[in-house]
């Protein structure tokens, strides 16, 4: 079996007044709507890419072609991600509707979401964040976490942006093979 993993970063399209709202306030600009992709993270078969742009359509334009590249006609090929379900393929999909992009066509129930899988599918609230799983994996952390990616998008850092979208990608990937090692990857919903 082979893996792509997948992460994003994301930042409000209006970042005017964007660090004098309210937590609550911001957390509501976290939606394809509002917000934009400004990076986009894949690792697979040791090769990490980066694809950031000021130019959102160019960089969906090619996450869907790594895509292709990648899956193709394979049945073998898994997309993999922490969240990825809830959070990061709908945006991928609506912000390519928005611009429109034609998307790679894939099947939700062949995406690995491993929140799903270490937590056994359970409804609700679950603790753990990707941050804490890496954490617990004993791996080094970036400083920095999603909750600060559109202040240095403000700030224009868009280096440090990708730093932190390694870093996120380097945890999915350990923590995936966690999964594998420790059977879990075999627990399914149905």
């Amino acid at each position: 079996m082979e893996y792509i993993i997948i992460d994003i970063e994301t930042c409000p399209i209006k970042l005017e007044g964007y660090l004098e709202l309210a937590e609550t306030e911001r957390k509501k600009l976290l939606n394809p709507i509002d917000s934009k992709v400004v990076a986009i993270g894949l690792r697979y078969n040791s090769k990490t890419v980066i694809i950031q742009d000021k130019n959102e359509k160019q960089m969906l334009e090619e996450f869907w072609k790594e895509m292709k590249e990648f899956i193709g006609k394979s049945l073998n090929k898994k997309i993999v991600g922490f969240n990825l379900k809830d959070f990061d393929l709908p945006f991928l999909v609506t912000r390519s509707f928005i611009n429109n992009v034609k998307i790679f066509p894939f099947k939700i129930k062949e995406v690995i979401d491993l929140r799903e899988k270490v937590s056994a599918f359970r409804y609700g609230f679950t603790r753990g964040k990707l941050k804490e799983f890496g954490e617990a994996l004993g791996i080094e952390l970036h400083e920095m976490d999603g909750s600060m990616v559109a202040e240095e998008c403000i700030k224009g850092n868009i280096e440090k942006i990708k730093e932190y979208l390694k870093k996120d990608l380097e945890i999915t990937e350990k923590m995936l093979k966690r999964i594998i090692e420790t059977n879990i990857i075999e627990i399914e919903r149905w």
